[in-house]
């Protein structure tokens, strides 16, 4: 299901607080795995922010939604090695 059903589907959607919550949750869960394989979800969801975010006042829902979708567009840090091995075997006094 694309993005922007899942949003429009959120739009109607008349929970609050924890259903809210839960709703967008699904939704994105909904969105990440019908990914094709090949493509990467960072690109897909910036791809989605940019036809979803001129939308005015979406409902609280959709307002989560957009904010997975944000975090998912931003870069991993990279990662960092801490010592494995090497700093088990390094002596502490």
């Amino acid at each position: 299901m694309s993005a922007k059903q899942i949003f429009q589907a959120l739009q109607d959607f008349d929970g609050e607080g924890a259903a809210s919550r839960d709703a967008a949750n699904a939704g994105f869960l909904e969105w990440a795995l019908s990914l094709p394989l090949s493509s990467s979800a960072r690109r897909e969801a910036k791809r989605a922010l940019v036809h979803l975010d001129a939308i005015p006042e979406p409902a609280t829902a959709a307002q989560l939604f957009i904010a997975h979708l944000r975090v998912a567009s931003c870069a991993l840090p990279d990662p960092v090695r801490r010592g494995g091995a090497r700093a088990r075997r390094r002596v502490l006094h």
